[in-house]
């Protein structure tokens, strides 16, 4: 199975006089995993469903492939799609749910038949034909429905939070089944989550919404070490980056020179090529893993929580200037709880941040 793929120019959606999606430009390449991620009520599934055509669009256009989708019928896209529900027939057998779509398109039994069973091959579902869904784990249950999806051999796969209603555990599998799906089939595949660990895993190439808009699109580790601007530094990221207020206080030969708001003793030479002028307020951005502890001069963090993870453990405290911060211990097991520890940020990993939340470079 090869995939398509999927270009937006301009794309527009309102609900009334509310602008939803505010002139979204994408470009989903064939047999591409993408994924759309951001906060709750960003545009995401908006997003998807206008690809799907479950939504019209208000403004620009919508390819697949060659063809412009733009006012297409659903049927008529080459699309299909899996929801966050189910929504599989509890009446029918795991292999009924899979081949109605094909029944429905009256294809001769044989071809059902086969394709059903190849995607339930693939899905290991082969021992769960004849059970009813009722009969099935919820992992399962995800499978029959991508299953469902993979018979109509779609030029692309739409994805709208598939995994949220499933447990932890369960979640961390089905992420990695459909990774290794995506690398079988070799399918466009476009997958709308809000988490960032999700997108982190499964993704060729991550698209964050914000506000309607494209914040930043790009390969998951170019976001998390190249972020563009506050929001995707924050966002990106688990446990997200560290902020904290700081202004220029002199320009140097090859950057700046920023002190800490709350702590004017603390200063970081960081190197840019753009140079604001002194006395400009910016936000440096640290990574919990660009954060050590130190002998020597540095933060003085009271830690209130030590979130142990076995082999790394996230100390979460305060300054004392009450700004929070995160750090990260590697290899600790014991909790740091109530106690005060000195740090020192990598003034070499460090971003600058202006007023307006964009990247200085």
């Amino acid at each position: 199975m090869q995939g398509t793929g999927v270009h937006l120019d301009a794309v527009k959606k309102s609900f009334g006089m509310v602008d939803v999606i505010k002139g979204v430009d994408m470009q989903v390449k064939r047999g591409e995993f993408a994924v759309f991620v951001g906060p709750s009520g960003c545009g995401k599934s908006t997003l998807l469903r206008m690809i799907a055509g479950l939504e019209d669009t208000s403004g620009g256009s919508i390819s697949i492939g060659e063809r412009d989708v733009t006012h297409a019928d659903p049927a008529d896209r080459g699309v299909a799609m899996v929801f966050q529900s189910y929504a599989l027939y509890p009446h029918l057998s795991v292999f009924e749910n899979m081949a109605f779509s094909l029944r429905l398109a009256k294809r001769p039994k044989a071809e059902v038949k086969d394709k059903v069973q190849e995607a339930a091959a693939i899905l290991q579902l082969t021992d769960h034909l004849d059970k009813k869904p009722s009969q099935l784990s919820g992992g399962q249950r995800q499978r029959v429905a991508i299953g469902r999806a993979i018979v109509r051999a779609p030029e692309v796969f739409l994805f709208d939070e598939p995994l949220s209603n499933l447990d932890a555990e369960l979640r961390v599998q089905m992420r990695l089944e459909l990774a290794r799906l995506h690398q079988k089939l070799g399918a466009t595949m476009i997958y709308v989550t809000h988490d960032q660990v999700e997108a982190m895993t499964l993704a060729d190439t991550i698209f964050v919404l914000q506000g309607g808009h494209v914040q930043q699109s790009g390969a998951p580790l170019d976001l998390y070490d190249d972020p563009s601007n506050r929001f995707v530094a924050g966002f990106i990221g688990s446990p997200s980056m560290n902020f904290l207020d700081a202004k220029v206080v002199a320009q140097t030969s090859g950057g700046i020179t920023a002190e800490l708001t709350s702590q004017p003793d603390a200063r970081f030479d960081i190197a840019l090529t753009e140079r604001p002028a002194v006395g400009t307020p910016v936000s440096l951005g640290m990574r919990p893993e660009h954060i050590s502890i130190t002998e020597g001069v540095g933060l003085r963090v009271t830690v209130d929580v030590a979130e142990e993870l076995g082999g790394v453990s996230y100390q979460h405290g305060t300054l004392e200037g009450g700004e929070p911060v995160i750090f990260q211990q590697t290899g600790a097991r014991h909790g740091m709880h109530g106690t005060v520890q000195t740090v020192m940020p990598d003034a070499a990993r460090m971003f600058v941040f202006d007023e307006a939340g964009d990247r200085l470079r």
